[in-house]
């Protein structure tokens, strides 16, 4: 007994101690709460007002009828609203749901909805919205700052708002209401969420540092506050006194439109704002009667959920909070740009069937991982896809179950899979799995074993190479003490040169990951011209920069790519991939595709770099792209495009 006594009095000075060092640690996150505090006085001073003209009102009110028409409620109209409002704030803790599954947010989906309910039921009934659900949720789960906190915060509130939006527009469209103007405005809020759509889809360079949520975020975003409003609604509706006949749909639209009046005064509950706006769009209902059933919602909705609201608060995180949700077999694990990466993700880089992986070392790339930390695949979370980049990164990934769980998180994240320059190997797995699979690039490889410059198709390499012998250059290969500032003006005058880096599958200018790569310099005399370097691991060498100055000798990179392949010959290579190259237009598809491939031929000057490569008579192996619909294609390739054209990284010249 007094052992149960000292742990309760323990976890009551540890909750004593968290509330009071609130303004410490926000002070240490850099959150001013005093400023957030002082911008709740305008609400306060405005809900003040609100009441005061309430009041004059008051006189002409029979109170005594609101009070008779409060006790014509019956008990199983009680039980129906309490019924609407689980719907309702079921649906309110799944917004956290979804904003902690967009931030990346580790907490556990459970804790995450349970703290979601929790802070939204409390300060709905308290007032000063972001504030005080920051405060409770910072409270429920305490692996979150008081600023990561507020940040979901304020994500869940706009959010909503925006949704709240979109649903009151579609009703007010729909059902008539008492509202001037209403379809004008209904007309206006569906334009912009049609504009916000596109920006979604296309994100102009403009928007490009803002995460704007997917098409199946904001979906889902929309769906949760049609739920949570209907159920709401329909709870007021429930407990309307029996002098006070109407239907569901006029209560539900008009209580959709004083929600909205509510939310944006600011007031506790909407207190005020609601009533008045309820009674305007209820013109032919008496005034007592819908006042005793506001009372009773109240009662309902936002006292009985506040009050047990408050005791989860006090008691804290719940003990089984790790627990209580849904583990998935798949996970996406964020790498920072270094040279040195978790043993595991060298081990798969060196190992893994296309040289490529070492993509994973610039930074931009995420490891995709399945079965507990076991590297499947390169993916980026980018626009409305989740991509994986080339082959899985094992062999024994190659089967439906990768699809699987490949399809899985990127529903957790509100994304559509996307594969991107797979083999056909894989792209027959994915065919199998009935997704749709198109022919992207191809890949220009050979044997280093065998590869020889005789013969009538590589007579124009032979060419390029005698005009380079002929000015002088001459190849090494770069060792420990590398060039680096030489290097590094060449790369700056070739991205300056072509507008810009490419980016995300194209490799970019890193010098730290230079030492796990194979490097090949170009010199006029004494003077470096071009470099090259190629990703290489067990499996083979793959090209990935071609760098040179703009008037150097014909024939320089052709040199210099022949070196590379003397050499790997020379290791032990038994294939060297020349990389990529946009596959050009295809009959019978689409405009759109046509347009996308038009427009990466020109970012990546895929014609001169099918005319360099053809040069050395290569084998070619078609890529495909492959996505479960078409439509997830589409948006696929959109999302691919503007990853290549725009890199989030552009390079570094030291």
């Amino acid at each position: 007994m007094h052992q149960g006594r000292f742990k309760r009095v323990g976890r009551e000075r540890l909750a004593e101690r968290r509330i009071s060092n609130v303004m410490s640690h926000a002070a240490a996150d850099g959150l001013d709460v005093r400023k957030m505090l002082a911008r709740q006085i305008l609400p306060l001073g405005f809900a003040l007002g609100i009441v005061w003209l309430l009041w004059g009102k008051m006189d002409g009110l029979d109170v005594s009828h609101i009070k008779s028409s409060l006790k014509t409620v019956a008990p199983h109209q009680w039980l129906l609203a309490a019924f609407f409002s689980a719907i309702s704030f079921w649906a309110l803790g799944r917004y956290d749901r979804v904003v902690h599954r967009l931030i990346g947010s580790p907490t556990q989906s459970g804790a995450a909805q349970r703290a979601g309910v929790t802070a939204i039921a409390l300060s709905q009934t308290v007032g000063m919205g972001v504030l005080s659900s920051a405060l409770v949720r910072w409270r429920m789960l305490p692996e979150i700052s008081l600023v990561q906190a507020t940040r979901i915060s304020m994500i869940v509130s706009v959010s909503f708002l925006s949704a709240w939006a979109v649903v009151a527009a579609g009703v007010m469209l729909m059902v008539p209401l008492a509202l001037p103007g209403s379809t004008w405005i209904a007309w206006a809020i569906l334009a912009g969420a049609t504009a916000l759509i596109a920006l979604s889809v296309f994100r102009p360079q403009c928007l490009s540092r803002f995460n704007l949520p997917s098409l199946k975020a904001m979906a889902a975003f929309v769906a949760l506050a049609a739920i949570d409003t209907f159920a709401a609604g329909a709870a007021l509706w429930a407990v309307m006194p029996e002098n006070c006949v109407i239907g569901l749909v006029p209560v539900v639209a008009a209580y959709l439109i004083a929600l909205g009046a509510g939310l944006l005064s600011g007031t506790p509950g909407g207190v005020g704002p609601f009533e008045v706006t309820l009674l305007a769009l209820l013109p032919q209902l008496d005034q007592e009667p819908v006042l005793a059933a506001i009372l009773a919602f109240r009662a309902v909705y936002y006292a009985a959920p506040a009050l047990v609201a408050a005791a989860l608060t006090i008691r804290g995180p719940a003990n089984d909070a790790a627990s209580d949700t849904r583990r998935t077999s798949a996970q996406l694990t964020e790498l920072a740009y270094t040279s040195m990466l978790p043993a595991r993700v060298s081990t798969a880089i060196e190992t893994a069937p296309r040289a490529e992986a070492a993509l994973l070392r610039q930074g931009c790339l995420a490891l995709f991982e399945t079965n507990g930390k076991c590297p499947a695949a390169m993916a980026k979370k980018t626009g409305q896809s989740l991509v994986v980049v080339s082959d899985p990164l094992m062999q024994t990934q190659f089967h439906t179950g990768f699809l699987s769980d490949l399809k899985q998180t990127s529903k957790d994240n509100y994304l559509s899979p996307f594969l991107y320059k797979i083999g056909g190997r894989m792209a027959a797995i994915a065919r199998g799995a009935h997704w749709v699979t198109l022919p992207i690039a191809r890949e220009a490889w050979l044997s280093p074993q065998e590869f020889s410059t005789d013969g009538s198709s590589r007579r124009q390499l032979r060419r390029k190479l005698r005009q380079a012998e002929k000015s002088g250059i001459s190849v090494k290969v770069g060792g420990a003490n590398l060039p680096l500032s030489e290097m590094a003006r060449i790369s700056d005058d070739w991205r300056r040169a072509r507008g810009g880096e490419r980016g995300f599958s194209m490799g970019v200018w890193r010098p730290d990951t230079l030492p796990h790569s194979q490097i090949y310099l170009a010199y006029q005399k004494d003077n470096l011209v071009g470099f090259i370097t190629l990703h290489k691991n067990a499996q083979e060498f793959s090209l990935d920069l071609m760098r040179m100055k703009e008037d150097t000798a014909d024939g320089t990179m052709h040199l210099l790519v022949c070196f590379a392949i003397q050499h790997a010959a020379k290791q032990g290579c038994q294939r060297l991939s020349l990389a990529a190259v946009p596959l050009g237009p295809q009959p019978d598809e689409p405009k759109i595709f046509h347009y996308l491939r038009y427009t990466l031929d020109k970012i990546s000057g895929a014609s001169g770099l099918r005319q360099f490569k053809t040069s050395f008579a290569p084998n070619w192996e078609t890529l495909y792209a492959a996505a479960p619909t078409r439509l997830g294609l589409l948006l696929g390739a959109l999302d691919v495009t503007r990853e290549i054209s725009r890199p989030h990284f552009t390079g570094r010249s030291t």
